[in-house]
């Protein structure tokens, strides 16, 4: 058991001493948990296979299931990905920033702690201020997982989370109740025929009106 701060975000946005703890606890191998623009989501640098495989621990996650991450702009996914289609470019023109997250071919085989058997990364460029702010402070791509045991509800709160991890991980950034309980969308971009595997905020038909060749998980 480990002592869990808990501090909460300021709405004046007076958060830059905030922003310089958490970015310390990540950069030293912390795992936090911060609000974002749909669930709660754990953050640990997503460079660092330790602590990744921490936050597998905690959520009671299988091992080699992949780990989606937080990017601070589209710019970079051309590092570590490879094969952005043309359907990938539409969602990302039209939803990015925001709750979808795209899967791609990683671009190094160095990362199966991240891929998974599959080799390939989920990608999330969030609209969330708070979280955009803390990519910017820690310099390095940031877990997007949902604060959560694997297989229980999403958090939608600091409670919620508290819940699940109170003395286990290390700091918990209470930014109020989630707007919605629903978690981002996840779409298969990998190949040239997009699918969706996860409807969460932006639903399937919305989607779709962008990128008209998307196809459900499991449907011909």
């Amino acid at each position: 058991m480990i002592k869990t701060e808990i501090l909460k975000l300021s709405t004046d946005n007076r958060n830059k001493p905030l922003l310089q703890w958490a970015a310390e606890l990540i950069r030293s191998g912390g795992v936090i948990a911060f609000p974002t623009e749909t669930v709660y989501a754990l953050g640990a640098d997503a460079m660092n296979e330790r602590a990744v495989q921490r936050v597998f621990h905690l959520k009671k996650r299988m091992s080699g299931k992949p780990v989606a991450i937080f990017l601070p702009k589209s710019e970079d996914l051309k590092k570590i990905v490879k094969g952005i289609t043309p359907s990938a470019s539409k969602l990302i023109k039209e939803f990015w920033p925001g709750p979808l997250t795209l899967i791609f071919k990683s671009r190094s085989d160095q990362m199966t702690y991240l891929t998974g058997k599959e080799g390939k990364l989920g990608v999330r460029v969030s609209s969330s201020k708070f979280v955009q702010s803390l990519l910017i402070e820690i310099r390095t791509p940031l877990t997007a997982t949902s604060a959560n045991l694997a297989g229980k509800p999403e958090p939608v709160s600091a409670e919620q989370v508290l819940s699940y991890f109170d003395g286990k991980i290390d700091l918990v950034i209470n930014g109020g109740s989630s707007y919605t309980a629903m978690p981002s969308s996840v779409v298969d971009v990998s190949e040239k025929i997009p699918i969706l595997l996860r409807e969460g905020r932006i639903p399937y038909e919305k989607l779709k009106k962008v990128a008209p060749e998307l196809k459900r998980k499991n449907k011909k």
